[in-house]
């Protein structure tokens, strides 16, 4: 098998643990709703915390903090089902449960961060977010929402700020830590690494200004580039020439030829993403280098893999690194190094079975009987 197939048939393989139906469980206290950035991904779990703010606002007075719980969950399992995408559906009900904070309390607190939420990554949400943040500057909901700010604002007093706030307060699971370590000990210390959510972004971005892990990266969350000032600055960073392109595939595609900083997509970077870029996706660790292909992929691949943590509980970010595994694996079988080839053969069995894509990498000939 060889790689660009490999590459197009692992990263269309199935996001495991789709939800199953749940019974309605009423709780007059349901627990707060836990996002993915606090390991808010299992699908079971998501599920049943939007099913029971659901229940306890269905049966209780309306009341606006109940009703941006149940936002928040719903729009968590929202998430965890459908890959990380909302559909046209799913923001209906969303604007819906908005709508109803309005009605409760206009002009509150609730309010303005449910329409954040709705809204974003549109200039209005980082307007509404403002505003909650004037009201009750100290709420832990704000945290990866003011992190998402200073990122889009290029400020680094703020960067500073909200990363050691979320260090200290917003609940990061120790595993999207470590994946996040891996991706940026994937990247060249003058990067571009372009990445696709909460759960890639905003580790990284901790490690990064907290920890000192790559400082000189410049990490591209692709959400925010719909905002054309963060375009702007962003195409400016990176040294590019030229005219400053529309947002989505096509700007990490003008910048490819604008600027002489090597490029990068974090491996869950979305998957429209990865189809505009056919052949010049080459795995080197947590994250494809984008470009035409170079002697050295295999050789830092390798060094990249040895050096990784690889948490098997990161929830679908563990089940990316089944990718770069596999092309090295297949560069091992090519070789003809048995040696190596078993040794990471017996790895990716163990991780498949983490990840529940065992049946998976047998189908794709990764893993044989």
């Amino acid at each position: 098998m060889n790689r660009p197939t490999l590459i197009f048939l692992l990263v269309h393989l199935p996001f495991l643990g789709l939800a199953q139906a749940q019974d309605k469980e009423e709780l007059p206290s349901p627990p707060p709703p836990v996002n993915v950035l606090q390991g808010g991904w299992d699908n079971n779990v998501a599920n049943s915390q939007a099913s029971q703010w659901k229940d306890a606002n269905t049966n209780a007075p309306p009341n606006a903090l109940m009703q941006l719980n149940w936002l928040r969950s719903e729009q968590n399992a929202m998430i965890s089902n459908n890959n990380g995408v909302l559909n046209r559906s799913d923001r209906a009900q969303l604007d819906r449960i908005a709508d109803d904070i309005k009605t409760t309390a206009p002009g509150s607190f609730e309010q303005h961060l449910a329409d954040y939420f709705v809204e974003f990554p549109k200039a209005a949400a980082f307007s509404e977010l403002e505003t909650a943040y004037r009201m009750a500057p100290e709420r832990t909901e704000l945290l990866a929402p003011m992190l998402s700010k200073a990122m889009l604002d290029g400020n680094a007093a703020e960067l500073k700020k909200w990363s050691a706030e979320m260090e200290s307060r917003g609940g990061v699971v120790p595993s999207l830590k470590a994946a996040a370590t891996d991706l940026l000990l994937s990247i060249p210390a003058d990067g571009i690494l372009f990445t696709n959510g909460d759960m890639d972004t905003q580790p990284a971005v901790i490690r990064q200004v907290q920890q000192q892990e790559k400082p000189g990266v410049l990490i591209v969350d692709r959400r925010l580039l719909a905002e054309r000032l963060y375009r702007a600055r962003i195409w400016s960073e990176a040294g590019a020439k030229g005219a400053v392109p529309a947002d989505g595939p096509g700007f990490a595609k003008a910048l490819l030829s604008a600027t002489e900083r090597p490029i990068y997509f974090a491996l869950s970077l979305d998957r429209s993403w990865l189809e505009a870029f056919p052949g010049q996706l080459h795995a080197v660790g947590a994250a494809f280098r984008v470009g035409t292909a170079s002697p050295s992929d295999a050789t830092l691949l390798a060094e990249h893999w040895a050096s990784m943590k690889k948490p098997m509980d990161a929830g679908p970010l563990s089940r990316n690194y089944l990718l770069p595994g596999a092309i090295l694996l297949n560069q091992y079988r090519r070789s003809g190094d048995e040696t190596r080839a078993s040794q990471l053969e017996h790895e990716l069995r163990s991780m498949a079975a983490a990840t529940g894509a065992t049946q998976d990498l047998y189908k794709l000939g990764i893993l044989q009987h």
